[in-house]
């Protein structure tokens, strides 16, 4: 069983909030919880650090949305990419259209556009789609490259608000998968002519009882990481359907530290979108990092939460705050009680954060360099073992 923190962060639009939870949370409080104390993982790079999809044993976190246009792996100093082609796309009648552009929407929505023929066609609205990706390493000598097939099943969302929808995707390859975490989807029944699409799939996704294997996409947005700091950077480009230099995205994988804050907040990391609708619900790249390291519990190089952590949150950037987890639907509720001295009812609320021995504050930090953040505090028992990719 994983161990799971209880904790509440509390996060602002200028990253310098005093994050509020109890420390007399009991551990056995809520059902579904984990009932062991709080712990940590221990991170050995890259294991900890990717929060990527895999395609065999690249990251593929960083997707540009025109094809034949190099994306750089996350690693930072690492010299590889990838780029995607021969695209095709099935429709609702059965009928196949090629497109040259993959984009996703403000909420990660997908959407197949030929620009030839100047046609939008939303993947959910169809049955399947499929592309190659291209993977070139000039990080070794000779430099190698690889084509796999790869394989958008299907789709499902998640509706954290009433005015943002998460769009989710199963997403497979048929490049060998880097372990047993990542399973086979099965074969398609039905694919495009010419190029060898049929075969065995691998979801490029890690399947457990935190993880669905799903992918959601992230506009305008890329993902680096240098040893255990993640973060995301600008990815606009000079647009999504730009021909000459396109947009950057984000494949995060579900339970994932950057597929979090989407998929449970209706935030979203790109704040170039000037429509109205996104308008509400563009949290910003700094705000989006704290939020993804705060799910982490990112500190002095370490993520120090396990894989399905609960963290809760309330936005007091906005009012009315944009997301606010303080209230009973997500606490869990006192099943004894307090600890002498404490004054903390349920739900238990406190406008600052102390550890429940005397340790120092985990500091979260939004990017490597160093920012304002928000701050939590709790107790540092003996590591635990590794857990994948930046996944609290």
């Amino acid at each position: 069983m994983r161990s799971s923190t209880k904790s509440l962060l509390a996060l602002n639009l200028s990253l310098a909030a005093t994050a509020g939870a109890c420390d007399d949370l009991a551990v056995k409080d809520g059902g579904g919880w984990a009932d062991d104390p709080v712990s940590f993982r221990d991170c050995i790079p890259p294991g900890c650090t990717t929060n990527s999809p895999f395609v065999g044993d690249y990251p593929f976190s960083n997707i540009r949305t025109k094809q034949i246009s190099p994306a750089n792996t996350p690693i930072d100093g690492v010299v590889a990419s990838a780029a995607w082609g021969s695209g095709h796309f099935q429709r609702a009648d059965n009928s196949w259209v090629t497109f040259d552009f993959l984009v996703p929407t403000d909420q990660g929505r997908l959407y197949a556009y030929n620009s030839a023929t100047n046609t939008r066609d939303y993947i959910d609205q169809g049955k399947q789609a499929f592309f190659t990706i291209t993977i070139t390493d000039s990080s070794v000598s000779p430099s190698t490259t690889e084509t796999y097939q790869m394989w958008i099943k299907g789709v499902t969302t998640a509706s954290p608000t009433p005015s943002f929808t998460a769009w989710k995707y199963t997403i497979a390859t048929k490049a060998p998968p880097p372990t047993a975490d990542f399973p086979s989807v099965g074969s398609p029944i039905s694919f495009p002519p010419l190029t060898p699409w049929g075969g065995t799939y691998y979801s490029i996704c890690p399947v457990s009882a935190e993880e669905t294997g799903e992918a959601l996409i992230l506009q305008s947005a890329k993902l680096v990481f240098d040893g255990d700091a993640a973060w995301l950077e600008d990815g606009y480009g000079w647009g999504p359907e730009n021909a000459e230099v396109s947009s950057h995205a984000v494949i995060a994988c579900q339970g994932h530290a950057f597929s979090k804050p989407q998929e449970l907040l209706g935030v979203a990391p790109n704040s170039r979108d000037n429509t109205g609708h996104y308008a509400g619900r563009r949290y910003g790249l700094a705000n989006y990092n704290a939020l993804a390291n705060a799910y982490r519990a990112f500190f002095a190089g370490d993520s120090r939460t396990q894989l399905g952590t609960p963290v809760f949150f309330k936005d007091f950037a906005h009012s009315p705050a944009w997301f606010d987890q303080t209230t009973s639907a997500y606490l869990p509720r006192r099943r004894r009680p307090s600890a002498p001295g404490s004054s903390c009812s349920s739900p238990c609320i406190k406008t600052s954060i102390r550890s429940a021995t005397r340790s120092a504050p985990i500091a979260i930090t939004p990017t490597p360099t160093p920012r304002a953040a928000p701050i939590a505090c709790t107790t540092r028992p003996p590591a635990t073992p590794t857990s994948r990719a930046g996944a609290a």
